[in-house]
């Protein structure tokens, strides 16, 4: 092998070490989007591994927090949204079938309102959660805080969906104006031509 060879592979090497290293630096995670949507957006979040350190922010989209106590094995997750008037809904699911992968969610909440979680045992020491909840009220500049507790693995992960509408657009001063206007309009054109009816 060449010495330019060798050395081309030694840095793609390091290269996707760096990136797999980076990448798995936090447990809790959330894919980039917009804060400002228009329409309808859906968003995937959720933890590489309870034992894994750290928790992914995008400054103006969102901050999560995670914590793990391998004694226990109890875990939260915080993830803290920044989106405009709108509902969202939320999935989420993990599958382990070994005790060490093996993840029971206690509690999944969005602003304290519970959300439906179901945890069924499979395998030797496994479990199987399925959980969802929606639509939900988003309120700008509001709370926009979603919670899962419960107890896992040190490899035990989850993921998850969040899927949100924006609100419609609430009609200016003017608009009202014009459609009052327009309303009075159509009720003197309808006095009017009971008016000549009865004349008649």
């Amino acid at each position: 092998m060449t010495a330019n060879v060798k050395f081309f592979a030694a840095s793609a090497l390091a290269v996707s070490l760096a990136v797999s290293a980076s990448a798995a630096s936090a447990a809790t995670y959330v894919e980039p989007w917009t804060s400002t949507p228009t329409g309808g957006i859906s968003v995937a979040f959720g933890d590489n591994g309870l034992g894994v350190d750290g928790a992914e922010t995008i400054p103006g989209e969102t901050a999560s927090t995670h914590s793990y106590d391998p004694g226990s094995t109890f875990f939260t997750d915080n993830f803290a949204f920044n989106l405009p008037d709108g509902v969202v809904g939320f999935t989420l699911s993990s599958i382990g079938f070994l005790t060490n992968s093996a993840l029971v969610v206690s509690s999944f909440t969005w602003n304290g309102v519970a959300l439906s979680v179901t945890n069924t045992p499979s395998g030797d020491g496994g479990n199987i959660v399925m959980a969802s909840g929606g639509p939900l009220p988003v309120v700008a500049g509001g709370p926009q805080l979603l919670t899962i507790t419960g107890t896992g693995g040190p490899q035990a992960v989850f993921s998850g969906t969040a899927t949100f509408d924006a609100a419609a657009p609430v009609p200016e001063p003017a608009a009202w104006a014009l459609m009052i206007m327009g309303f009075g309009g159509t009720g003197a054109l309808m006095r009017r031509r009971r008016a000549t009816l009865s004349v008649a």
